[in-house]
């Protein structure tokens, strides 16, 4: 894991801090009693409450965060201020009836649908953001799945004070490191939704544990958290609407047809035996997609290359031989093409959603027929043929060539 993740994160913590800092300085602009007056919105959820909507709006305390005034450790590190409204801007001014500070929302970091919420469609809310200019472009949107968006921000979390900075420092280093989430922030959402040749996808997240106990302080007290936030699979959208859900795999082979894979760990059964598993860390993917057309009938090539290394063998293989290497290589291969093979699968039989872009590659390359099928696209799409072609590449940086239970019984 590269140390420049965590780098990052910490700088985006204290960048709200740095933000008040500048507004200080500047002359004839702001003074202490408006400062006083701002309450930083950090996290905003956005849940189905019978026919309104239930806004969350996680607040910092920057008394607890800055450890200014002595017992600042008594106090929970962000608030939570929830308001029901007919729609998403005016639960949002009914909040100033509960809030003593006009809530600034320039530096939100996460965006939560409920997935209730999400099943109904998310139009509404991404139109009032694209509309206020106080909000920035650059914060992440993810789908609480098979829960509530409240019930997300209510958790307290270790290791980051925040919630929000938890979340958005969680789907950073995964999404790169893993390749079963995706990193998706707000501006490329909502130019995905409105497109006409790619759905939108965004990463799911629950609470595991104890239901409720995060709620209380005590969860980051103890070295076993009994409430935790985790990432978990890909939600499919149509439009604006969740349509379902990916799988880990479904996921991690999504991310492979978008060159969003950094980094992963491939999990691989020994050729001797299925009880036994060697591993593969791929360090880099190169993926490249491209439409054509064959007898008149359209066409999509994946073509994806990887590197990685041995860092975990079970297997009772000479990797000293080129031939044992070639096997690896062909394991890792076959992989790698069983998840891509599978979410294509998925998404043109059962949810007809081009998450994919296929319908933008045709767009780019066949204007002219694109014009003529885009209005029928999901049809197109579900019949679409799609190549897949790996290759994978098993450099030699392993410090030994031998699995310890060879070594153990020489």
């Amino acid at each position: 894991m590269s140390p420049r993740g965590g780098i990052s994160t910490k700088r985006k913590v204290f960048s709200i801090f740095v933000f008040f800092l500048g507004i200080a300085m500047v002359t004839g602009c702001w003074n202490r009693r408006e400062l006083n007056e701002l309450a930083v919105s950090v996290a905003i959820g956005v849940d189905q409450k019978g026919k309104k909507i239930l806004l969350s709006n996680q607040l910092l305390n920057p008394v607890a965060i800055s450890g200014e005034e002595g017992g600042s450790s008594m106090l929970a590190p962000v608030t939570l201020f929830q308001e029901r409204g007919g729609g998403f801007q005016e639960a949002a001014r009914r909040m100033t009836t509960i809030s003593t500070r006009k809530i600034y929302v320039g530096q939100m970091q996460m965006l939560i649908f409920g997935e209730n919420f999400a099943k109904k469609g998310v139009g509404k809310v991404l139109d009032h953001i694209s509309r206020d200019h106080e909000y920035r472009n650059d914060f992440y949107v993810v789908i609480a799945r098979g829960a509530e968006a409240q019930d997300i921000l209510k958790v307290y979390t270790p290791l980051e004070k925040t919630p929000a900075t938890k979340l958005n420092a969680s789907l950073e280093t995964s999404s790169k490191v893993w390749g079963a989430t995706a990193a998706i922030k707000i501006d490329e959402f909502t130019s995905t939704v409105i497109s006409k040749g790619k759905e939108a996808v965004a990463t799911g997240v629950v609470v595991i544990g104890e239901a409720g106990a995060g709620n209380d302080k005590r969860n980051v007290e103890n070295i076993s958290s009994p409430s935790q936030l985790k990432y978990t699979g890909l939600a499919v959208f149509k439009k604006d609407k969740l349509l379902g859900w990916l799988s880990e795999k479904e996921s991690q082979g999504y991310s492979y047809t978008q060159g969003k894979v950094k980094s992963t760990s491939v999990l691989l059964a020994c050729p001797e035996g299925k009880s036994k598993h060697i591993t593969v860390e791929l360090l880099g993917t190169k993926s490249k997609m491209k439409a054509a057309m064959k007898e008149g009938k359209p066409v999509i090539d994946i073509k994806l290359k990887t590197k990685g290394v041995v860092t975990d063998a079970q297997c009772e293989l000479d990797f000293t031989k080129p031939a044992a290497i070639s096997e690896l290589e062909s394991l890792t291969q076959n992989s790698i093409e069983a998840s891509i093979t599978s979410v294509v699968k998925k998404m043109q039989n059962k949810y007809k959603s081009d998450i994919f872009g296929f319908g933008e590659e045709f767009e780019r390359k066949y204007p002219r027929y694109w014009e003529s099928v885009k209005s029928d696209w999901d049809r197109v799409f579900s019949t679409l043929q799609v190549n897949i072609q790996v290759e994978s590449k098993i450099d030699k940086m392993f410090k030994t060539t031998k699995s310890l239970s060879e070594r153990m019984g020489e």
